[in-house]
């Protein structure tokens, strides 16, 4: 199983102007966020500048059997999941703040109790 030479050799003309290409398309589609505040600097009241998040400029190469033996996979995993999220009394022992993770992750314990409130009372929308 071998895989091309990557990532492709690109000029440095050809490599500014994908990232160049990339970024835009990162902020033109809201893949950004607002420059993080340091040092306790107040932060503007409006903000005037944004980061995009970091992306690949090249896709990681993987190999066409394996991708599609996960493919192959899908359906099975698709039930798998659908019966865990389903089990209400198992997702309770792994979750919960009396049991679960939810002893030591106080944030999972805290959604997990919220859920379950909501859950008794019955979602309104």
């Amino acid at each position: 199983m071998s895989l091309p030479k990557w990532p492709p050799n690109l000029s440095d003309d050809e490599l500014a102007e994908l990232k160049l290409q990339g970024a835009t398309y990162a902020l033109s589609h809201g893949f950004c966020y607002l420059p993080v505040v340091v040092n306790g600097q107040t932060p503007p009241s409006v903000p005037a500048a944004a980061i995009h998040a970091p992306f690949a400029l090249f896709p990681t190469p993987f190999p066409r059997i394996l991708f599609n033996h996960a493919k192959s996979l899908q359906q099975v995993y698709n039930v798998l999941y659908a019966r865990v999220a389903s089990d209400e009394e198992f997702l309770d022992g792994i979750l919960s703040a009396d049991t679960g993770v939810g002893r030591v992750d106080t944030f999972v314990g805290d959604l997990w109790r919220i859920w379950k409130e909501l859950r008794t009372e019955g979602l309104i929308q």
